[in-house]
């Protein structure tokens, strides 16, 4: 292009052709924009840096998500839960009733839990003691007040097996429960019935905390003596008694109604002969097999009056309303087991959650429900801690005593 559209100026020292000028700042310019960008080392440690980032994230998402995942079984039964699958279907029916009747005669809570490993959960136990204590606390078994609950745990596949004992034992019942799982358990475990050295220890276990509900309850049977001092006249001591004679006539007349009803003579209505009651377990003959079930519970009391001379019989049933059976919904027996667990203890803010697990143990019918509990007065205490347990030894299952 010609630039001569007008007369050539001087140029002065110091000054410059204004386009020249512009081309020059905006060299300048890009220069230094240039300069400003990061050099491919910067760009890798950039690189570096954000895939260090990621790489944290990423671990931090994880563990979270195992975390989440990690912590103890949750209690699937009252009494059995048999999370490893070791136990038959009638050794874990027996061992359920056992453990029912435990509790419903003596009020103690015992809980039979069989896994596969400590390690399976990622509860950061490192020995079975650890997670047997942790367990016990997790799921409150026993009375909060007494801490007389127990837990009967079998890790098969770390070949361990414990009996935890809460802390209203003391150390006292230690030795018996070692020689539980030494003689009844462990025998059996060797050979791989695992079944039936779970139902056996069990029972042991069963008939040892009988016995000691039995003599806890014959001594708080034994009346103190109480000292009269003479300050109160005999006319205030014995103003009461006319009370007490009338509320007991009345029940020892209920009682003797009762009785009466029950064990009347009956006659033949055929015959007109007196009819004999079958005992025994004869009268086992015109039960079907759901009443004989519910008579081995203890949910329903039978009696069969039979005539000697034609064969003619009267079945008559009687429920105990003291057993902790009822009636299924499905099958209509009283064979239907029903038990309770709180899962959230209830606050002053906020409601607790309990549930409620129905098994009948004829038909198999299965209901788990779940009740809302209210929240606490303010004036009553929050909160429920756990108190430390004791505990009895473990054993591996092929050494025996450690």
């Amino acid at each position: 292009m010609d630039y001569q559209s007008g007369p050539e100026r001087p140029h002065s020292k110091g000054s410059a052709d204004p386009i020249y000028a512009q081309a020059s700042n905006k060299s300048n310019r890009m220069i230094r924009h240039r300069s400003h960008s990061p050099s491919s080392s910067q760009k890798a440690a950039l690189l570096r840096f954000g895939a260090l980032c990621f790489a944290v994230l990423l671990t931090a998402l994880i563990g979270f998500a195992t975390q989440a995942q990690a912590g103890y079984p949750k209690a699937k039964d009252l009494y059995v839960n048999d999370f490893a699958k070791l136990l038959t279907a009638k050794d874990a029916i027996t061992i359920r009733i056992a453990l029912a009747k435990l509790r419903d005669d003596n009020g103690v809570h015992a809980v039979v839990v069989t896994i596969r490993s400590i390690h399976g959960y990622g509860t950061g136990d490192l020995t079975i003691e650890s997670f047997a204590t942790n367990l016990f606390n997790v799921w409150e078994i026993g009375d909060r007040e007494r801490n007389d609950g127990v837990l009967i745990l079998v890790a098969v596949k770390d070949r361990k097996v414990r009996i935890e004992l809460g802390s209203g034992y003391g150390e006292s019942y230690n030795e018996q429960m070692q020689s539980v799982i030494n003689q009844q358990m462990l025998p059996h475990f060797r050979r791989e019935n695992y079944s039936l050295g779970v139902m056996e220890g069990t029972d042991s276990v069963v008939q040892i905390l009988s016995q000691r509900a039995s003599t806890i309850a014959l001594q708080s049977a034994r009346t103190p003596t109480i000292k009269y001092d003479g300050s109160s006249s005999p006319s205030d001591s014995g103003a009461g008694l006319p009370f007490f004679v009338i509320v007991g006539g009345v029940i020892v007349t209920a009682f003797g109604l009762i009785w009466y009803a029950r064990s009347r003579k009956r006659r033949c209505p055929s015959c007109r002969v007196a009819l004999g009651r079958l005992s025994g377990g004869a009268e086992d003959q015109y039960l079907d097999d759901g009443q004989k079930l519910e008579k081995s519970l203890g949910s329903v009391d039978y009696q069969v009056w039979q005539c000697p001379k034609c064969g003619y019989h009267d079945l008559q049933s009687q429920y105990r309303w003291l057993s902790s059976f009822a009636g299924c919904h499905s099958c209509g027996y009283r064979t239907m087991k029903v038990g309770e667990m709180i899962t959230v203890h209830p606050t002053e803010f906020s409601t607790g959650e309990k549930q409620i697990d129905k098994e009948c143990y004829r038909c198999g019918f299965r209901r788990c429900e779940t009740d809302i509990l209210p929240m606490l007065p303010s004036h009553i205490p929050s909160g429920y801690g756990h108190s430390q347990y004791s505990a009895s030894g473990s054993d591996d299952l092929v050494s025996g005593v450690s």
